[in-house]
């Protein structure tokens, strides 16, 4: 068994064992972070648990459908897209997690999210109230135009702003970029 290398000149220059402990904006960012995840999942439970909505709009896209056609379908699209949104749910949370722990990739994939979210979302917006003003409101699935999805989006959003912002304050950097962060060289 060997023993640990001595340090160089009596400092030992690894990093610390202990870990550090984000500031408060860091640790705020992660909660909203995760805070915007569970609500896109609320919002997906909310739209799907709208079974005559979903079988209507199925309808109206491929009228030619039988009824078990349609009713596999509807399960099949509900599955999934829970499937996707736990899933989603989870990396929303270990991205956090590891932002807390100080990890820079993490916070500044977490920023890029954010930032394609909003944009993302502003862009939607922008194209449905285009949508609307040319097409007829008949060619618009509810899904896509309904109050309580534009409600979830902007609430969604508006949390994605906050962790940008916080993910940029000073203490924030300072932690990112502290002496338990390893350089590269």
């Amino acid at each position: 068994m060997t023993a640990p290398p001595e340090p160089q000149g009596g400092v030992d220059r690894r990093a610390s064992s202990s870990p550090t402990t984000p500031p408060r904006s860091v640790w705020l960012a992660r909660w909203l972070w995760i805070a915007a995840a569970l609500l896109g999942l609320g919002s997906t439970l909310v739209r799907l648990s709208d079974r005559e909505m979903l079988i209507g709009e199925l309808r109206r896209v491929n009228p030619e459908l039988s009824q078990q056609e349609v009713d596999a379908a509807a399960n099949g699209g509900i599955m999934f897209a829970l499937l996707f949104m736990a899933g989603l749910a989870l990396l929303y949370v270990f991205f956090g997690n590891r932002m807390a722990r100080g990890a820079n990739w993490a916070r500044v994939l977490v920023m890029v999210c954010c930032g394609l979210y909003v944009c993302g979302r502003l862009f939607a917006w922008f194209t449905i109230s285009m949508a609307r003003s040319v097409l007829d409101p008949r060619l618009m699935p509810d899904m896509a135009i309904g109050p309580l999805t534009v409600l979830f989006t902007t609430v969604i959003a508006a949390l994605n702003i906050a962790v940008f912002v916080l993910l940029l304050r000073g203490d924030s950097r300072r932690f990112f970029a502290g002496p338990g962060v390893r350089h590269p060289g």
